[in-house]
């Protein structure tokens, strides 16, 4: 348990081999500090996941900075010396939810059934039963990843790729990959877009007319820390780009805000959608750093 805690917060067990600790895996890196770890869960700590975890996310070691010189990064650049903190990109599950959770439509709503949040049509198919994939509704559509309905023959499109496990077989470890799907995912889902409207609301909201104080509020939301001069200036200067695209085509920016007419559409709002999108695909909120 202790070896699996620390795959979740570190990227790699001590013993990186979560489904084989034995003779066959890859030993233990520190098998002293995964022995008194797993004495302190047991005895001190009772067993309590929640002390375990915030003994472990209190430690020195895991607060370092992820930043990385040349020379450690060449010595050690799976980081098994745990010379910087962790660096590894969110699990499936995690990216939709914060990304909800920013967006400020993130269900609080516990236990029950589960739910069927958006999917294109003709990608969910249930021959055997023949049942259809039915859009939940209201704050269902935005229930936490893990209340997501999960078929073995046809599992969550954009969970997949983000390695969430197909369920056909036992999988007691998640490898994770970086392919061009994730961010395909990520831009164009139209789960992922609908956020993206909200999240650009929400922003709207936090400074009336303020276009730049808008895009540092939502920064500020998501990072929990000032935006760098930089990338403000990329992000306003992506924001007038699309203002300008927008305001020539009515019919563009009625498809982007989701109106189903065109003259109740303002090209302010579609623009910052599309800086809402691109802040949500950013990579240091795709990554735990």
């Amino acid at each position: 348990m202790i070896n699996r805690l620390w795959e979740q917060l570190f990227g790699y067990g001590i013993a990186e081999t979560l489904e084989d600790m034995g003779t066959q895996g890859v030993p233990p890196t520190h098998r002293e500090l995964l022995d008194h770890l797993s004495w302190r869960f047991m005895n001190d700590n009772r067993w309590s996941l929640k002390k375990q975890l915030k003994e472990m996310v209190m430690s020195a070691t895991y607060r370092q900075s992820s930043a990385v010189s040349d020379a450690l990064l060449v010595r050690d650049p799976f980081n098994r010396l745990y010379a910087r903190g962790p660096r590894v990109r969110l699990s499936a599950e995690q990216l939709r939810d914060q990304a909800l959770a920013v967006s400020n439509v993130l269900s609080n709503k516990m236990y029950g059934q589960s739910v069927m949040p958006y999917q294109p049509a003709g990608i969910w198919r249930s021959p055997y039963n023949g049942a259809d994939w039915k859009q939940s509704e209201g704050e269902d559509q935005y229930r936490r990843a893990v209340y997501t309905y999960w078929k073995r023959t046809a599992p969550y499109p954009s969970m997949i790729g983000f390695d969430a496990a197909m369920r056909d077989v036992c999988l007691p470890r998640r490898i994770r990959t970086n392919t061009p799907l994730q961010a395909l995912s990520t831009l164009n889902d139209s789960a992922y877009l609908d956020m993206a409207r909200h999240f650009a609301k929400r922003m709207r909201e936090s400074a009336s007319g303020n276009v730049q104080k808008q895009i540092e509020k939502g920064y500020g939301y998501m990072m929990y820390k000032s935006i760098h001069p930089a990338k403000l200036n990329i992000l306003l200067n992506l924001y007038q780009k699309s203002l300008k695209t927008f305001a020539a085509s009515k019919t563009e920016t009625a498809a982007l805000v989701g109106d189903s007419t065109a003259t109740g559409a303002e090209p302010e709002a579609a623009a910052m959608i599309v800086v809402a999108n691109a802040m949500l695909n950013l990579d240091e909120w795709l990554t735990k750093s």
